[in-house]
């Protein structure tokens, strides 16, 4: 019988422990400006090449796409990037460099070479990015530009840690998660307190002990365009190839 007793407790603690509530885990916003900076800074510097896929949207005046996309990025230098459209049908590949930007279209057999300029970017998806706001905006880092010698405001709102900065043209604001240690909200404001530029970013994992958000948006009001990267599988720090090689028969274009 004392064997069936023990069997009996063990039961009851389980289901015990099992209806308990669980005790939600909360961090204490209590670091300072400097700690913050250098946790978001640790995260960044903690991926050092990423391979996902997921869904690509561009949003314009002109015209609105989405496609699905695989990517294969190297900070902090290259990317390439495979686009999809309907059906698996290949559209196109991308691929960056700092010194080079290339994008071959699979339909009509063109490459366009350019410089990765926010000029030639333009030109081709309607965005005004720079090379390094390409690569931030897929793995997320909205803090490359944070400067720790400047400051207007650091609060906590909303159980996020909030920083303003000043620039030449407006302000800076970051919103940063004090869990995870990503912005999850950049803005940059002008002297009347415009938003010119919106980065977003949510649905953040930690499976391989490094947080990454899977859903990522970057708008400018302005120019009334956007681009969300939405993904549905990532891989950090796995070996990747960046590089592509046009057909020789392919069109070249020069801009």
């Amino acid at each position: 019988m004392s064997v069936w007793k023990s069997i009996v407790a063990v039961l009851l603690v389980a289901l015990w422990s099992s209806c308990a509530p669980t005790k939600k885990v909360y961090r204490e916003r209590t670091m300072t400006v400097d700690e913050v900076l250098q946790r978001v800074q640790e995260r960044n510097e903690q991926i050092t090449t990423l391979k996902a896929d997921g869904t690509i949207t561009v949003e314009s005046p002109e015209e609105s796409n989405t496609g699905s996309f695989d990517l294969m990025l190297k900070k902090p230098d290259s990317m390439r990037v495979e686009l999809t459209g309907p059906f698996g049908i290949h559209v196109g590949t991308l691929m960056l460099a700092r010194e080079q930007f290339l994008f071959y279209n699979w339909r009509d057999n063109t490459a366009t070479i350019g410089k990765p300029d926010g000029k030639t970017l333009a030109y081709m998806f309607r965005l005004k990015m720079h090379f390094d706001e390409i690569l931030n905006a897929f793995t997320g880092e909205f803090s490359s530009t944070l400067q720790r010698d400047s400051l207007l405001r650091f609060s906590v709102e909303n159980e996020l840690y909030v920083i303003k900065q000043p620039t030449a043209n407006g302000i800076k604001e970051y919103r940063i998660d004090g869990n995870y240690f990503v912005v999850t909200s950049y803005r940059e404001l002008d002297i009347d307190g415009k938003a010119t530029l919106t980065a977003l970013a949510s649905d953040v994992d930690d499976d391989d002990d490094i947080a990454m958000p899977h859903l990522l948006r970057v708008i400018f009001p302005k120019e009334r365009s956007s681009v969300t990267i939405a993904y549905d599988d990532v891989r950090i720090n796995e070996p990747v190839v960046c590089s592509f090689t046009p057909p020789r028969q392919a069109e070249f274009i020069y801009r």
